[in-house]
């Protein structure tokens, strides 16, 4: 299991890639936090700082190559910072819940 963040400075668009990705059974549920603060490193590497939103959500682990293209084939130069995180621990109840909304893999 995996925690996948999605970071972009367009709410809306993470708001259709929650959508998308929910309906498309590759993520069991999705939340944006509110707008967050950014730092990157220029070309130079000088630190840039931006406003940001950040979608997290959890599916399996297994699907993020599938997440991960079906994002890059609609969004292509507008794609997100997409990356995961694993889950070490889940109650198991909750575990059952979350792999009935996913597509089997």
């Amino acid at each position: 299991m995996m925690v996948l963040k999605a970071i972009d400075g367009n709410k809306e668009k993470l708001e259709a890639i929650a959508t998308l990705l929910i309906s498309e059974r590759l993520l069991a549920n999705a939340t944006i936090d509110a707008p967050a603060v950014f730092y990157e490193a220029d070309t130079i590497g000088v630190p840039q700082k931006k406003q940001t939103h950040v979608l997290s959500g959890i599916s399996k682990s297994l699907l993020f190559k599938t997440i991960n293209d079906l994002l890059r084939s609609t969004y292509q130069d507008e794609m997100p910072l997409l990356y995961s995180e694993p889950i070490i621990m889940l109650d198991p109840e909750h575990t059952e819940q979350i792999i009935a909304k996913l597509v089997k893999t």
